[in-house]
């Protein structure tokens, strides 16, 4: 008869989990793990340079795939390159199809930047996944790593980055500014500023801070997103991705910066993906995001909502 009560038996995991202060920090952690110096990484051509600053850093080589305006790759094209590591970014929560790359031989990093979780969709037999909490949140830092591939976890310091403090006081400064009138918006940016210039000068690999830590378990999925994507979807009549996690809504627009520019002068400041990197991709002068975070209330994005629909360009 088998035994009932005591200790919850479970099944041994192939994939062993992670925490990191940052995704630039994720990723040092993966190319310092093992020696990739002589490896070549396929990397996407519409990217953060952050990805590219590190790769530099690490002395890895790297060539560049296209990504469509829709977020497809030719997958063709990537089975006739000769390459180690293939590097994916799932565009604002969307899964990018593989199913024709043969990945039995090679490594799959799976940039999930823009979700909150994630798993081994492909079954690669060599994957390291990532994605970046601050980016998606109001978490000031935090990065969760899975991966089936021995990695050196010695390498993550157990303190949080010097930034995370800074961007912390910032969130608060930034929080009485809106709600109390004190201090002023040019003490939260600067203080802002300061954190990401910490982060920008930092080469070490921390782990997550404990008040990150704790807000972290304090996330819930809801479906405030995915209501708000459907409404902009139903509206604008299209969307570049098809995600899995909603964060952000995304077109495509001829005149981005006219078009940011616009929404700035209404006190409505969208986030900029990406600046433009070493590779020659139409989405950095065109791609719009248009944020579904529930932190905002529905208040504040109906303000969004009606702006962008009367301000949009066509």
């Amino acid at each position: 008869m088998i035994p009932i009560g005591g200790e919850i038996p479970h099944k041994r995991s192939n994939y062993k989990s992670y925490f990191t202060d940052s995704g630039r920090s994720s990723m040092r952690l993966f190319f310092r793990s093992n020696n990739y110096r002589n490896k070549k990484v396929l990397l996407p051509d519409f990217f953060c340079d952050i990805i590219e600053q590190v790769l530099q850093e690490e002395q890895i080589i790297y060539e560049f795939y296209k990504v469509n305006t829709d977020f497809s790759i030719n997958q063709q094209e990537i089975n006739q390159s000769k390459f180690d590591i293939l590097y994916v970014i799932n565009y604002f929560g969307s899964i990018t199809s593989l199913k024709k790359i043969n990945l039995d031989d090679k490594i799959l990093i799976e940039d999930n930047v823009f979700s909150i979780q994630f798993k081994n969709y492909h079954n690669a037999k060599k994957w390291f996944a990532f994605n970046s909490y601050r980016k998606i949140t109001a978490l000031t830092d935090g990065s969760l790593i899975k991966t089936n591939i021995n990695i050196n976890s010695q390498l993550i310091l157990n303190s949080p980055a010097p930034y995370t403090k800074v961007k912390t006081e910032a969130c608060n400064i930034k929080h009485l500014y809106l709600t109390k009138h004190k201090f002023t918006e040019k003490e939260y940016l600067d203080a802002f500023n300061k954190g990401e210039e910490l982060i920008n000068a930092q080469n070490k690999i921390y782990t997550i801070s404990p008040n990150s830590l704790f807000l972290l378990h304090k996330i819930k999925k809801n479906n405030i997103e995915k209501k708000r994507f459907n409404k902009l979807k139903h509206k604008i009549g299209f969307s570049k991705s098809k995600p899995k996690y909603y964060s952000f809504f995304t077109f495509n627009i001829e005149n981005k910066d006219k078009f940011i520019s616009e929404m700035r002068n209404h006190n409505i400041f969208l986030p900029h993906f990406w600046q433009k990197t070493s590779a020659n991709n139409v989405l950095y002068n065109e791609l719009i995001a248009i944020p579904l975070f529930s932190n905002y209330s529905d208040k504040e994005f109906m303000r969004i909502f009606n702006t962008i629909i009367k301000y949009q360009i066509k």
